[in-house]
């Protein structure tokens, strides 16, 4: 093994084929293979090779007053069967007091949950892989309830400092005809809201919003978009392709990513389509993927007919498919409550063998994540000083279903 890796190009051709986590436990094997794996340009390698997604984070939450349902849950959904991350995510997310928001390469933004007595909401960026969690309260600036979170692994300026930045959407508190954007960035450590306004009278959907290219993306009720780049802090609103939508349907399309480019998902009649933005300034849509979805439901009736009969979920005869997000080639769907995937590279159908289904019939649409862990994630200057924001470390407890549980403290600057 020493011989193998005397050569550091082979040993860096070899590790970089690792997961995260697994990298993360080698560096314990000697000085210079920390040395290694610690080196920007491995870094800068692995995160290139480790775009494939490990998993969704899933959460199905309805908020009324503050009161918690007793079907509301969180779970993570392996893609490549790393139980690790599985136990991790389990474990580690406060699921009843939380309602998670976005995932950008390896770092999660979830937010407490509304209720009548907070005025201000706590907002966290959460590091699964080394379990630090930044705390955000807001001071001196007007922020909604969906915010997007935007990480730039390699610096976005000539630093070439990891950083990220947090983008709040909101009405502005004298109007309804708009949306304003109040933005925190973790090099500065202060919050500061944008002169720009966009003007557009549609509702958003509270957890169909993407980040893709330095650019954050809404889906809004009215089959539109909007748009917000967030290095020019520039706004605007694009139409999405398809026929209309009829009631409640937004539950059949959803936004997602391929190779840089936002994708646009929905299902229309028997038929799912995917279209492609080429070009987010005109804007340009280009059809890049149609199927029949009657397919499905032949592949899941064979399996799942014991499930069809007696869900609260079905309609009638009714063929129920939700679509939830796209990922690299990959649609993922729920068919009739239960979560799956359909890759267009091979058109093979897979369903996740969780044992909870995706109920249709609610308010608010179940939140489908994509997580990828980087290694660029652990090199985050996560404490500015006198930034007046929290860092979040972790000691072990039991939560309240008697499980080891990470149990937090905060310590304020």
């Amino acid at each position: 093994m020493e011989v193998i890796f005397s050569n550091e190009d082979l040993a860096m051709e070899i590790l970089s084929r690792l997961s995260a986590k697994n990298l993360l436990r080698c560096k314990c094997v000697s000085k210079r293979w920390t040395n290694l794996i610690s080196d920007p340009s491995f870094v800068r390698i692995h995160h290139q090779r480790s775009r494939c997604i490990s998993g969704l984070l899933v959460q199905e939450f309805e908020e009324y007053g503050g009161n918690f349902l007793a079907n509301d849950y969180f779970l993570y959904a392996s893609v490549n069967g790393e139980l690790g991350i599985f136990k991790l995510m389990d474990e580690s997310f406060p699921h009843p007091t939380s309602v998670i928001m976005a995932s950008c390469d390896g770092l999660i933004c979830y937010r407490s949950r509304r209720t009548e007595d907070v005025e201000v909401l706590d907002i966290v960026v959460w590091n699964p892989m080394t379990q630090e969690r930044l705390t955000l309260r807001p001071t001196d600036c007007h922020v909604g309830s969906i915010f997007g979170l935007a990480f730039y692994p390699f610096g976005s300026s000539a630093k070439m400092i990891p950083c990220f930045k947090v983008v709040s959407i909101q009405r502005p508190k004298h109007g309804q005809n708009s949306y304003s954007f109040v933005i925190f960035s973790s090099a500065t450590g202060k919050w500061k809201t944008s002169l720009e306004v966009c003007y557009c009278k549609d509702e958003l959907h509270e957890n169909k919003h993407i980040y893709v290219n330095g650019r954050f993306y809404w889906l809004t009720s009215n089959q539109n978009i909007i748009t917000f780049e967030v290095d020019e802090e520039l706004s605007g609103v694009i139409t999405v392709p398809g026929s209309k939508w009829l009631a409640g349907g937004a539950k059949l399309a959803c936004l997602g990513d391929s190779d840089g480019y936002l994708h646009y998902v929905c299902i229309d009649m028997s038929e799912l389509r995917v279209w492609m933005l080429t070009d987010p300034c005109k804007p340009i849509w280009v059809l890049k993927h149609h199927i029949n979805i009657d397919q499905f439901g032949e592949e899941s009736r064979d399996h799942y007919n014991h499930r069809v009969w007696h869900s609260p979920e079905r309609i009638g005869d009714s063929f129920v498919v939700d679509a939830q997000t796209f990922h690299d080639e990959v649609v993922y769907l729920s068919i009739r409550g239960r979560l799956c995937s359909y890759d267009f590279k091979t058109g093979r159908l897979r369903f996740f063998f969780n044992g909870l289904y995706l109920r249709h019939m609610t308010k608010v649409q179940a939140t489908v994540l994509p997580y990828t862990p980087t290694l660029a994630t652990i090199g985050i200057p996560w404490l500015k000083q006198n930034s007046g924001i929290a860092i979040s470390f972790a000691s072990t407890s039991f939560n309240y279903q008697g499980r080891p549980r990470k149990k937090l403290k905060t310590r304020k600057t």
